[in-house]
């Protein structure tokens, strides 16, 4: 039997049904500790139910549980005191409040899977509090974009530069928004130069490391967008149009750019026109931030970011959008 079978009787199907039914290696019980179910989690439900990329993410918090004590209790002796013990130990860490929501999800999601699957009484995830953004001590990032004067230098370095992969790969992303994954992922199938636009369908994952590959989705299903090609981004597909040996825009010795490459090449952009480096996420909030000073709304800005609703696009950007007070004031008093 299928593991999709077995995820479907599980439902329909007692325990004991379903565990007769499961292959050995996955046969559970309440004695097993957390770290055994959450591998068994992993394996059986979330293995083919998630892009690569998330199944990443998660693998990485499992490897971080198993240095806490929780990761070695057993599910029927862990209560709501265990799993608070262990959200406190994440703050007093110093992780991120996004870096904390991470390492909870790969306690409650499996302890909740448990629970349904009647392998535990009860959820006892139930009454945890997560902290508050004052209490966490590595605060949000806060997000960097360039100025009109460090674009013009960086621009003009990368006109001097016009063979330099990498550097036209940095004006792209000042362009058009583009994440880095998305941008080391595009082909030239996905660009329409007649009609000025591209396809954004796809993603590099993992791309620091040697396990990078390329995953025909990207980030989210609304990070699938169309977007516009402005004169200057269209410049610099013309410009890498006639080098073109791969399927990939962005190449080099006749293979896909790698992030490495990007960085490198990133770093010693910045340094030679005179701008601090901000990481390659500093050149997509450049657009936005270009993007907001001409006047594009900001549901039209959500959709040529990606982003999965308007409201993580004024949560991102609220310093420029700001919280509405002056427009409500407006409204009040006309």
């Amino acid at each position: 039997m299928t593991t999709k079978n077995l995820y479907t009787e599980f439902a329909l199907q007692n325990l004991d049904n379903w565990i007769e039914d499961c292959p050995p290696q996955y046969d559970m019980n309440d004695q097993m500790s957390l770290l055994t179910f959450v591998d068994i989690w992993l394996e059986i439900f979330k293995k083919n139910s998630v892009k690569t990329a998330s199944l990443t993410r998660l693998q990485h918090s499992r490897n971080v549980l198993q240095s806490y004590d929780i990761a070695n209790k057993k599910l029927a002796d862990i209560n709501f005191f265990d799993i608070q013990k262990y959200i406190n130990s994440l703050v007093e860490a110093g992780y991120s409040l996004s870096g904390i929501k991470k390492q909870v999800l790969i306690v409650t999601a499996p302890l909740r899977q448990a629970a349904a699957m009647q392998i535990i009484h009860a959820d006892p995830c139930v009454g945890t509090r997560m902290p508050t953004e004052t209490k966490v001590k590595k605060k949000t990032r806060e997000v960097i974009a360039y100025t009109d004067d460090e674009q013009k230098r960086i621009f003009k370095n990368i006109t001097q530069e016009p063979d330099n992969v990498g550097y036209l790969a940095v004006g792209f992303m000042i362009e058009t928004g583009l994440r880095s994954g998305e941008l080391l992922a595009l082909k030239w199938s996905d660009v329409e130069l007649d009609r000025c636009r591209m396809k954004i369908h796809a993603t590099i994952i993992n791309p620091m490391y040697n396990t990078a590959e390329y995953q025909d989705s990207t980030k989210s299903k609304s990070s699938n967008r169309v977007l516009p090609l402005t004169p200057k981004a269209i410049s610099i597909l013309k410009a890498l149009l006639p080098r073109r040996k791969t399927e990939w825009v962005f190449e080099q010795d006749e293979t896909r750019y790698t992030y490495q490459k990007l960085i490198y090449q990133t770093k010693r952009l910045c340094k030679a026109s005179g701008v601090k480096y901000h990481g390659e996420h500093a050149f997509r909030h450049t657009f936005a931030t270009n993007c907001y000073y001409k006047g594009i709304d900001v549901k039209i800005l959500s959709r040529l970011m990606g982003h999965s609703s308007v409201q993580v696009t004024y949560n991102i950007y609220v310093n420029l959008y700001g919280d509405g007070f002056d427009t409500m004031y407006a409204a009040l008093c006309l």
